[in-house]
């Protein structure tokens, strides 16, 4: 018998393979590029990943009011109801526990560094405030890149 197999309680011989320890290759994480229709390539869909991928799912978990998704009732972000509140601390307070609440449930990946919530002065669409969300996200991999996310809510 070859010293790289071993006998099975029914006789047969298996092959004994090597095994590896950890390899050093990082396995991608990839998901779907939004806006739909943006692929170079003038495809519907694209691929995304990494820092990308992140940026788009935090844009798309602000923008979205709860209720909006049909089959994710609680994803989203109810920030448009601010609009119209006085924008002073306790305000902003609320907005970034919202923010936190969401992305610590929705967002994979990432981890915020800082926030910041902050009016910019000028009238929204529909005549009321608007805001602007200032997010410093740090990756979960080893190198833990730090990026900047910033979402206009209006």
């Amino acid at each position: 018998m070859a010293a790289n197999q071993t006998v099975t309680v029914y006789g047969r011989t298996t092959p004994r393979y090597i095994t590896q320890g950890p390899t050093s290759k990082r396995q991608e994480v990839y998901g779907l590029g939004f806006p739909l229709g943006s692929s170079p390539d003038g495809g519907i869909f694209s691929k995304k990943t990494g820092v990308g991928m992140i940026k788009d799912a935090v844009h798309q978990l602000l923008k979205t009011e709860r209720g909006e998704r049909v089959m994710l009732p609680n994803f989203g972000c109810n920030l448009r109801r601010y609009l119209f509140q006085p924008l002073d601390e306790s305000t902003f307070e609320s907005i970034k526990r919202e923010i936190r609440y969401s992305f610590n449930n929705y967002i994979v990946g990432a981890n915020i560094a800082k926030l910041s919530v902050f009016p910019t002065g000028e009238l929204g669409p529909s005549g009321g405030n608007s805001l602007k969300v200032t997010l410093s996200l740090r990756l979960d991999t080893a190198d833990l890149e730090t990026f900047d996310v910033e979402v206009d809510i209006s």
